[in-house]
């Protein structure tokens, strides 16, 4: 609605004769030319799926809507990172974890899996890869090659925690694929 102010019909507007004239709001009829803003979206979430074919259409809409991206980016990046991993005593390696972080990322965006069993095991990989990776970079030195003892127990401390991350995030996929029928293709655990 739009509002029109002018003055009271009658007022003198000249005020040395005591007549200020005072404006007044008065509603106009006339239509506006643009239309009001839509109504802004509910600050609120939207309910949470509880029916077993509640959960299977958000679990697919997850999937297709990025979660397969990102989970087969994470899968994909950790996979590469396992190439930095030491085999044995004294092998020198180079590790990165770029990728990872960047796959990581992209995975927390899509961190709320509906269906509750799967969205621990996603929850639980995200977290466990990602503090494992810190774990490893921490217990690195920056200036030298040979790890001491206290270093190479931070860096095998890590190594197993991202060992955890692997198997939740397998579970995960696993999950998708039994529960739900979502299997990505190509397989990423694939070595490429």
């Amino acid at each position: 609605m739009a509002l029109l102010l002018s003055a009271c019909a009658g007022a003198d507007p000249d005020p040395a004769k005591g007549g200020a004239a005072q404006p007044t709001a008065q509603p106009t009829s006339s239509p506006s030319p643009i239309p009001p803003p839509p109504p802004s979206p509910s600050p609120t979430a939207s309910p949470t799926p509880t029916t077993a074919a509640e959960i299977a259409e958000a679990v697919n809409h997850w999937y297709v809507y990025g979660g397969e991206t990102a989970m087969v980016s994470l899968i994909e990046e950790a996979v590469k990172a396992q190439a930095g991993r030491p085999r044995g005593e004294l092998e020198t390696v180079t590790v990165d974890f770029g990728g990872l972080m960047e796959a990581l990322t992209t995975a927390r965006v899509f961190r709320s899996l509906p269906d509750p069993k799967t969205g621990t095991a996603w929850a639980a990989a995200i977290e466990h890869l990602g503090e494992g990776a810190r774990q490893v970079l921490d217990g690195l030195p920056k200036d030298r090659m040979i790890l001491t003892p206290a270093e190479t127990g931070e860096v095998l401390r890590g190594w197993d925690t991202y060992d955890e991350g692997l198997k939740s995030l397998k579970a995960a996929q696993a999950r998708l694929d039994r529960t739900f029928g979502l299997k990505p293709s190509p397989d990423p655990w694939d070595a490429r």
